[in-house]
């Protein structure tokens, strides 16, 4: 972040001129950079993993059956049950339960990427 605040402050120093475009061009790469680099953390801070990814299956999902699978891949070390799967106009949602079925985590699943995300 240091090398963040360094080019904030030259483009402050030099307004006007060229170089504050181009510091602006690799402030917005370095921010892009560092976004992309920095894996998942699910809410107990641990790294997520599952899938093909960290969120999923970052393919496309159409049937229920196929959201399942993904969910089940996702929650493969987990203690967990998933529950019904329900297909949106976007998503499939599903609860997910510890054993004895309480609802520990509601999810979707992005229809066009397979994305696996919390809503809770």
């Amino acid at each position: 972040m240091s090398m963040m605040k360094e080019i904030l402050g030259y483009m402050q120093k030099n307004k006007g001129t060229h170089m504050t475009a181009i510091a602006a061009v690799l402030a917005s790469f370095i921010l892009f950079s560092l976004s992309v680099g920095v894996p998942a953390l699910a809410a107990d801070g641990q790294l997520q993993k599952g899938g093909q990814g960290s969120y999923g299956e970052k393919q496309k999902i159409t049937t229920t059956g196929e959201a399942r699978t993904a969910l089940k891949k996702q929650f493969a070390n987990k203690d967990v049950i998933i529950g019904e799967v329900v297909e949106k106009e976007l998503y499939f949602e599903a609860d997910i339960m510890d054993k004895k079925q309480t609802v520990i985590d509601k999810v979707i699943v992005d229809k066009r990427t397979g994305r696996v995300r919390s809503i809770y």
